[in-house]
């Protein structure tokens, strides 16, 4: 089964600009499932893929009408809070994606425990994340939402996607120093 993901996860990523599970970047989501409207963009639920992942429970697929697919998620089947399989699956995914050609960014090796799981809500165990040389990004987590059950959820991001995130981010900035200009000038 772990052969069987790592080829599915690697195949598609040898090729510059394509989008995992056999997905194109800037391609039309709605031929995988409902389209449902989110802000600006949309979003598709689907649990089949050209190429799935073998753990794969679901993905989320993000596109905007203008540039296309943008960002997939996956999203595992549950795994036990303490189940050595939630580590072995992790770290097999992980290197996977460094023989593929992904660069490690950052990697976080916390541990997950109920206590925390119960406080907060959602804990999160080790995270490791990448890019491709072509801008691709991806982030690799552990999640849980309760003390008993855990997740991983793996989430690519077209460069363009980064782009578009980026440009965002300068413009909120702008705004804001504009208003703090604004401010200063209520007190002349």
């Amino acid at each position: 089964m772990k052969k069987l993901a790592l080829l599915v996860v690697s195949a598609p990523l040898y090729a510059h600009g394509m989008a995992p599970f056999g997905l194109d970047w800037g391609e039309d989501v709605s031929q995988y499932g409902e389209v449902k409207r989110q802000g600006d963009g949309v979003r598709v639920e689907t649990h089949t893929l050209p190429k799935p992942l073998s753990l794969a429970n679901d993905y989320e697929l993000y596109a905007d009408t203008q540039h296309g697919l943008l960002k997939v998620t996956m999203v595992s089947y549950k795994y036990g809070l303490y189940d050595d399989n939630l580590n072995e699956d992790f770290n097999f995914i992980k290197q996977s994606l460094i023989d593929s050609g992904y660069q490690t960014t950052e990697f976080i090796a916390n541990k997950m425990n109920s206590y925390q799981c119960v406080l907060q809500g959602t804990c999160s165990g080790k995270r490791w994340y990448g890019y491709m040389e072509d801008g691709t990004n991806v982030a690799l987590e552990q999640l849980a939402k309760t003390r008993q059950d855990a997740y991983l959820k793996l989430t690519f991001k077209a460069p363009k996607l980064l782009q578009i995130e980026a440009e965002r981010e300068d413009l909120k900035q702008l705004k804001q120093q504009d208003q703090m200009n604004s401010d200063r000038l209520a007190f002349d």
